[in-house]
């Protein structure tokens, strides 16, 4: 038990440290169809800062939240792809990228149901 907790708290001190970092990152994607090609965050890093707050002004929740509300269904991949892209972190074609969308829906679910 004490070095279960003595994870969890060095986890989330790791999370809160490298949460500037992870926000400033961005990648050009590689696709085969130059019209899907966007200047985006990679899906685990977009859901990384989801999970930190990052979009709480669009309503979606920070932390335990936010993994309650995705296993509930009341979080998926568009409406984080909307909120990332109101917020000018993805371009507005990210949607119309369903490799995209798919990625970000799979680790929505993994970090819903480790």
């Amino acid at each position: 038990m004490k070095h279960l907790i003595l994870g969890g708290l060095s986890s989330a001190l790791l999370a809160t440290v490298v949460t500037p970092v992870i926000a400033s990152e961005e990648v050009a994607a590689v696709s085969d169809y130059p019209t899907q090609a966007t200047s985006t965050l990679l899906a685990t890093t977009l859901v990384e800062l989801a999970y930190q707050g990052y979009f709480a002004e669009f309503g979606i929740p920070g932390h335990v939240s936010f993994i309650h509300a995705v296993a509930a269904n009341k979080i998926d991949a568009e409406t984080l792809i909307e909120s990332a892209i109101a917020k000018g972190r993805l371009d507005n074609n990210a949607l119309s990228n369903q490799e995209y969308v798919s990625v970000v829906d799979t680790a929505l679910h993994d970090v819903a149901f480790p």
